[in-house]
């Protein structure tokens, strides 16, 4: 069976072809019985989907559900947010932290509003806008625009370290080893499906107090887990 390598200076990590898709299918399987129902997972526009990316950032969902949707409620057009003071921005998204990206949203409100409204669907197009960073990129292309695109965030960094026993810290998920290992668990084809699913896993099993006891990878999968069960026995 081939292999896909993912080069570290220590070592070499590989997974053959045929894991991961059986660890993806896993996963799939999982988010299809816990899939989790926010209101930007329904965009009414498709402007909606790319600000929410971008509020999500090293936020928690549930957290940023009240001011999502006070922001679409209050800002009908994009038209409408460029156009707002950045005082009246902060005074919405600052429950969640965000106080410094206002100034950034009523940018790309401005940016939309002479697009039509509608984000473009190509990861350099996005990365050229004001707000928009990797994470959001990727995000909105493999969730709105249903194209490809590998999600990299806290908890998924989390997962795949553990999946692989890596220890990990705040530039881990700037290193080429998990972006590669990343980029492989991503499919081709239903990278929505698969990416909601991930989210969802890496928010309810994979925590940062993982429920290895629920988690249906468990130690045939995961590296971590086969640990902590010889650190058991």
């Amino acid at each position: 069976m081939p292999e896909v390598k993912f080069s570290t200076n220590a070592d070499e990590i590989g997974y053959s072809v045929k894991t991961i898709r059986q660890i993806r299918t896993i996963v799939r399987r999982w988010g299809r019985d816990h899939f989790q129902h926010y209101p930007w997972r329904y965009p009414v526009h498709l402007w909606h989907g790319l600000i929410a990316e971008i509020l999500l950032q090293r936020t928690k969902a549930k957290n940023v559900v009240p001011v999502y949707e006070t922001l679409i409620r209050t800002f009908v057009t994009p038209a409408d947010l460029g156009n707002a003071s950045v005082e009246h921005i902060e005074s919405i998204i600052y429950p969640l932290g965000l106080k410094w990206r206002a100034r950034l949203i009523k940018q790309l409100g401005e940016s939309l509003s002479r697009v039509s409204g509608t984000p473009p669907d190509t990861l350099k197009d996005l990365l050229e806008l004001p707000a928009v960073g990797p994470y959001a990129a990727a995000a909105y292309l493999s969730f709105h625009a249903r194209k490809r695109g590998t999600i990299i965030d806290a908890n998924v960094v989390r997962w795949l370290c553990r999946l692989v026993d890596r220890p990990m810290d705040g530039e881990t998920r700037r290193e080429k080893w998990l972006i590669a290992l990343a980029d492989s668990f991503t499919p081709q084809r239903n990278t929505r499906e698969y990416n909601y699913a991930l989210l969802d896993f890496t928010m309810l099993i994979c925590t940062t107090r993982p429920k290895c006891e629920e988690c249906p990878l468990g130690a045939r999968y995961c590296a971590f887990r086969r640990r902590t069960l010889s650190h058991e026995e």
